[in-house]
């Protein structure tokens, strides 16, 4: 293990990869019964910066969280030499819960289709380098697998499934107990104490325990969104026009900036492919720059119905989740929306550097669809349980120099 030194970073909490072992037989059980849910909440931050300057590196990381020690000529370029545009994808973690006494088995894979790993908590079971799970061959191997689940979910087969060869990074099997399995290690970091003080379940892995499965990687995405002037801007009257030129739609924009003693803050719930959204600086001067900014964020995050992780079950209303099959992962994110305590954990570390900066920052969250495209994740549990997860992925776009 070495500490990281690069400048680009995403870090992942919670994600699982690979076949779960299973339970034990269903005669050890019961005769029948209704699957368990386990919730995965991941979050995380995709920064961008367009000044030509290199992006901060992240200062939140322990020596203790695992990094790539092989160099090898198959890497993608160094961080330094990316394109301007491009950014790092900075703190997804992933928290599970769960009201099951016992533990409670699940695997994870995340790929990152843009850039390499270069950091992760705990060990890995499987390591893939970039280029090689990045590869043509690897995209067909992917679509074969694909298939190959399709006919285990419609009974015409009960062959075992390969592991997901365009993931780059791999846990077999980790274990979601209430109490660490072994002593977390010693840290000062802010965050991974706040962290551990939520009603997560503990991840556990031979010797190490954290509430969370970490992960980071380079990104080399170009920025989705521009800023130009718009039609009749004068001195005095600064219109400009954001568009979106990416592949998929934003949420929750959020533009701020902060000249001579004011506070500007310009806001849209969501910009479709192609959109545009035009404003005009010198009328959105606010009073208040944290209801406007860091409450407005607050409240599109916070899951609306439980708040907080419920201490006791709750009614599931629909089916009963039956027939599961631990082949098949969950891939696809029900929602964005995460518990109270979790979305404070976001802006205690990310808030300031979102909405407190000088001059010009615009800040969004990214819709599902980019994060299955850029960091597909995949979540494995028994036949007991099921997985449900939500994707809140946030981007920030520092440092913009308004034309």
């Amino acid at each position: 293990m070495t500490r990281r030194t690069t400048t680009r970073a995403l870090l992942g909490a919670a994600a699982l990869l690979g076949l779960v072992t299973m339970s034990p037989a269903p005669s050890a059980r019961a005769d029948a019964w209704c699957a368990r849910p386990v919730w995965a909440h991941e979050w995380g931050v995709h920064v961008y910066a367009t000044d030509g300057a290199p992006v901060a590196s992240f200062e939140g990381l322990p020596e203790w969280f695992h990094t790539g020690d092989t160099p090898s000529a198959t890497v993608p370029p160094a961080v330094r030499n990316l394109p301007a545009d491009s950014g790092m994808r900075r703190l997804p973690v992933v928290h599970f819960y769960s009201w099951d006494e016992a533990s409670v088995p699940v695997a994870v894979e995340v790929g990152f289709t843009t850039g390499p790993a270069s950091a992760w908590f705990p060990a890995v079971d499987t390591r893939r380098l970039a280029a090689p799970a990045n590869s043509e061959a690897a995209r067909k191997a992917r679509a074969a697998l694909a298939d190959a689940r399709l006919e285990r979910q419609a009974g015409r087969s009960t062959a075992a499934l390969p592991l997901d060869p365009t993931k780059q990074l791999v846990w077999d099997r980790l274990e979601l107990t209430k109490a660490p399995a072994a002593s977390a290690y010693r840290t000062d970091e802010p965050w991974i104490t706040k962290a551990r003080a939520l009603p997560a379940r503990w991840v556990n892995r031979a010797s190490e325990s954290e509430r969370f499965v970490f992960y980071e990687a380079a990104s080399a995405e170009p920025l989705p969104l521009r800023i130009r002037r718009a039609k009749g801007y004068a001195p005095g009257h600064r219109a400009y026009v954001l568009e979106n030129r990416g592949a998929h739609a934003v949420h929750d924009v959020l533009l701020t900036h902060e000249e001579r003693g004011e506070s500007y803050v310009f806001g849209v719930e969501t910009l479709p492919v192609g959109g545009q959204a035009r404003f005009v600086l010198e009328g959105l001067v606010v009073e208040d720059r944290r209801a406007a900014t860091w409450d407005r964020l607050r409240a599109a995050l916070t899951d609306g119905v439980f708040k907080a992780w419920p201490a006791v079950p709750y009614p599931t209303a629909g089916p009963c989740a039956m027939g599961r099959d631990p082949a098949i992962p969950v891939e696809r994110a029900e929602g964005h929306r995460l518990f109270a305590d979790e979305v404070e954990l976001l802006l205690s570390y990310w808030g300031e550097r979102f909405f407190d900066q000088p001059g010009t920052t615009v800040v969004w969250r990214e819709d599902a669809a980019t994060l299955d495209a850029v960091m597909p994740l995949s979540i494995y549990t028994d036949m007991f349980h099921y997985v449900r997860l939500r994707r809140a992925g946030l981007a920030l776009w520092e440092h913009v120099v308004l034309p």
